[in-house]
């Protein structure tokens, strides 16, 4: 068994210390700087106050301890007033990002049936609940409610975190405030913030992850800078907010970090490094962590572990131990007073050097679902112990650290986030033209997408069905392709078959006649560069990258392509904005 014996847990703190340890902050440092976004500067004393105001009016719509307050919000100051404002009454939040669809957030919001709404201007989709609402903006005056104090900081939920659901629908993981008070104090402890860091913010409050972000600066007195959506994704503003506001500590996902590691290395290294990067949400690859060394010496880069159902981190790998031989880069040992231990499947332990499901106990566990009949990933053995058994295949080395080497089910990673294959089956069913839907993974080896396969009722057209689609499922879930197909294999235990699903798709997909015919070198490169992303040529000139099944990491790395193809460099703000086949064309030709 793995422990984290050197760092016992939190127990015994009043739920009302994370709000209270801000204020007391707050009161330490009025003036200093809390938290800034573009040119806009809050201090301590400006977010104790308009946190504090916020507080009030929810308390005066029956906002308390046991609460739960859906908190509608971009990411920014206006989310940071937000949360630390429920924190104030005593109640937790469900964080909606306006990322979500809104179908989806009334779905979770129908479940979790909120007590009160908070929300900034235009994001309030929930005309049908009934509850009172707040409206979460800047507020000069009005009375400032102090922090309420909890008795029992165990049971109390911090936030409600929606995560892919093997029954169709998204499940809600309910966290309590311990749990995360216990992360913030393990990451305080083991990596300080030395003098004059910055933290840099980008998570919406809708992630498990978010809280450190939030948090994890702020009540250690460090200014937190938000970073907005174009500087996470394009690694020459990345770098540049990195010099500009000297970042000191990243919290990204190992594709956010070789992007970064590229743009330094281009630029013959940076005039500012960072003090500690940490990767997480998805496997870090070894290649990766070498080139960080070469254009980062210096800077502490962590391989994290963690999940939803566990608040986040439960593992920890500092990745400068890495031996030059690795293969795969361990995710560590146990932090934040975690423990844990490997399984064979019918519950055995299993010693150190053998592969079996991983399952994890201790103080970060999650107070459980939202829903009931969301599975038995929890489990309480004969020990009194609960634990969770996480679904992911790993094995603890002689050295003491624990491997990930896989799944036990059909659960994926997409771009950082966790993805259950059956809800994006589910929703495939769902619209009208469809009969049946199966969806596998395609490029496993560094760009892992979905394919989704579909039998039809009646004619389908994929625009409309990529409409309903995208209605229903948060861009992540989104299948790269959907391909139709006469029938769906199944297996000899009338399973699906994904394996032979995949040699379906693709055979399919080689049938298809419909390919554009370039006019020129400059589209034959782009084509070329379109079909080596996407997995296939457009069809038209008008044919969208995203709606072919291209995201945003991938336009990234168009962008990045083209540049090394025409030695030009075309913005990804430019490249968003004129997604079609024909206008790519034209952004090459008119940085020409």
């Amino acid at each position: 068994m793995l422990s984290d014996t050197t760092g016992s847990a939190t127990t015994g703190n009043r739920a009302a210390g994370l709000a209270r340890l801000f204020t007391d902050r707050a009161a330490l440092t009025p003036g200093a700087v809390a938290a800034k976004s573009g040119e806009r500067v809050v201090t301590y004393r400006e977010l104790d106050e308009w946190s504090g105001r916020l507080a009030a009016r929810l308390a005066d719509r029956g906002v308390g301890p046991g609460s739960l307050v859906a908190l509608a919000v971009g990411r920014g100051p206006l989310a940071l007033a937000g949360v630390l404002a429920v924190l104030r009454t005593g109640g937790g939040y469900l964080g909606l990002d306006p990322a979500i669809p809104a179908r989806r957030q009334r779905r979770m919001v129908g479940e979790t049936v909120p007590d009160c709404v908070l929300a900034a201007p235009g994001l309030d989709q929930f005309p049908i609940l009934d509850a009172p609402r707040v409206r979460l903006e800047e507020l000069a005056d009005g009375p400032v409610l102090a922090p309420r104090e909890i008795d029992d900081a165990a049971s109390q939920v911090f936030h409600v975190v929606y995560t892919s659901g093997t029954t169709g629908n998204p499940k809600g993981v309910r966290i309590s405030r311990l749990a995360v008070l216990n992360r913030l104090r393990w990451m305080w402890r083991d990596h300080p913030f030395p003098p004059g860091s910055v933290l840099a913010v980008h998570k919406p409050v809708s992630l498990v992850a978010s809280p450190w972000e939030l948090l994890g600066g702020l009540l250690a007195g460090v200014p937190s800078v938000y970073l907005s959506q174009d500087e996470v994704l394009d690694p020459v503003l990345l770098a540049d907010a990195l010099e500009r506001d000297r970042l000191t500590h990243l919290f990204l996902t190992p594709h956010l970090i070789a992007g970064l590691v590229d743009e330094a290395g281009r630029r013959g290294g940076l005039a500012h490094l960072p003090t500690l990067v940490t990767s997480g949400a998805d496997a870090l690859p070894v290649n990766t962590v070498r080139r960080f060394r070469e254009v980062f010496p210096g800077t502490t880069l962590l391989n994290l572990y963690g999940m939803t159902e566990t608040a986040s981190n439960v593992a920890a790998y500092d990745t400068s131990a890495l031996e030059a031989d690795a293969d795969r880069v361990p995710v560590g040992r146990p932090v934040a007073g975690a423990s844990i231990t490997v399984h064979d499947r019918f519950g055995r332990r299993l010693p150190p050097g053998v592969a079996g499901e991983v399952w994890v106990a201790g103080p970060p566990l999650a107070l459980g679902y939202v829903s009931d009949g969301e599975g038995d990933r929890f489990v309480t053995g004969d020990d009194g112990v609960r634990r969770y058994r996480t679904g992911d295949r790993g094995r603890l080395t002689d050295g003491g650290d624990l491997e990930i080497v896989g799944r036990t089910d059909n659960q994926v990673k997409i771009r950082g986030y966790r993805v259950e294959l059956e809800e994006v089956e589910a929703t495939l069913r769902g619209a009208p033209s469809v009969a049946d839907a199966g969806v596998y993974v395609s490029g496993e080896q560094g760009d892992p997408r979905l394919v989704g396969c579909v039998t039809e009722n009646e004619e389908t057209d994929p625009l409309v069905l990529r409409a309903y689609v995208r209605d229903r499922l948060p861009d992540y879930m989104l299948p790269a392709r959907i391909v139709v197909l006469p029938g769906l294999p199944l297996g000899a235990n009338g399973k699906l078959d994904r394996v032979a699903l995949a040699r379906l798709a693709g055979r399919a997909a080689r049938n298809r006649s419909e390919r554009l015919t370039p006019s020129g070198d400059t589209e034959r490169t782009v084509l070329g560069i379109w079909e080596q992303l996407l997995g296939a040529a457009p069809a038209t000139a008008e044919d969208n990258f995203f709606e072919a099944g291209g995201h945003s990491l991938l336009a990234v790395r168009f962008a990045t392509k083209l540049e090394k193809a025409f030695g030009r460099r075309i913005a990804l703000r430019k490249l968003l904005g004129s997604s079609t086949f024909a206008g790519i064309v034209k952004l090459v030709q008119r940085v020409g």
